[in-house]
């Protein structure tokens, strides 16, 4: 048995996935946009998940004040590009995985381009504009995305298929106001990864999730999840 075949004996052995569901994550392509904290746990589980093909998209650098959430990187790491760094540690696990990293940030001009050609998207951002921006590409263009996002010990997943569910402006509008930096407790981030991780496998597989079509709130105080089903808007300026 080789290292790769190794990697994922016992996810075949999951009667949810087996070896065609395996297959299929090979095959898949998601972009993740944003290498931050949520980033770094979306992207290992991904990786490690067997997903065949992967594009980061970060223009941020590595700071001091990421280190309590990103784990993916360490002090040696302060000033690299993240989408650059994250693809070699990445690769230093030994993934399969054919990694493209973009270190730009997503705009309405660059959107179209880079989303298309992927199976699937998840939002690892802190800006409203970016996720309005993703929003209206992916609804464009028919490709599923997972939102997440983290405010001190609280957290939110949405899943949005374009065509089927609502989608991100159904739910907050056209406003792009209020981003600002917030504490975030760096577990919270690994958290609310993750559950965008197993999200977007699920969507792979084409298996639905709690996620799809409603907003999970997930409370780090309390340790609970709250699934909130969300409302489609008929004069929604997206997708009504």
């Amino acid at each position: 048995m080789d290292v790769m075949q190794a990697r994922y004996e016992r996810q075949v052995l999951l009667s949810e996935i087996g070896a065609e569901g395996q297959i299929r994550l090979a095959d898949a392509s998601v972009l993740v946009v944003g290498a931050g904290g949520l980033g770094s746990a979306v992207l290992q589980y991904l990786t490690a998940a067997g997903v065949g093909r992967i594009g980061i998209l970060d223009g941020d650098l590595v700071s001091a004040s990421n280190l309590n959430r990103q784990i993916l990187y360490g002090s040696q790491d302060i000033g690299k590009k993240k989408a650059i760094c994250s693809m070699e540690k990445l690769a230093q696990k030994g993934v399969d995985t054919k990694i493209t990293p973009m270190s730009e940030m997503l705009t309405a001009g660059n959107a179209i381009k880079i989303i298309s050609g992927y199976d699937g998207v998840v939002l690892c951002v802190d800006s409203l504009e970016a996720r309005i921006i993703a929003n209206r590409a992916c609804v464009k263009i028919g490709i599923p995305f997972t939102d997440g996002a983290v405010n001190k010990f609280y957290g939110t997943v949405f899943t949005v298929i374009p065509g089927e569910t609502p989608c991100y402006e159904c739910l907050h509008g056209l406003s792009v106001q209020g981003d600002e930096a917030v504490p975030v407790l760096g577990a919270m981030a690994g958290w609310i990864g993750c559950a965008e991780a197993l999200a977007v496998i699920r969507l792979l597989l084409e298996k639905d999730g709690p996620s799809v079509g409603a907003v999970l709130f997930y409370d780090g105080l309390k340790m609970s999840v709250e699934r909130v089903p969300a409302v489609r808007e008929a004069g929604c300026f997206c997708c009504g």
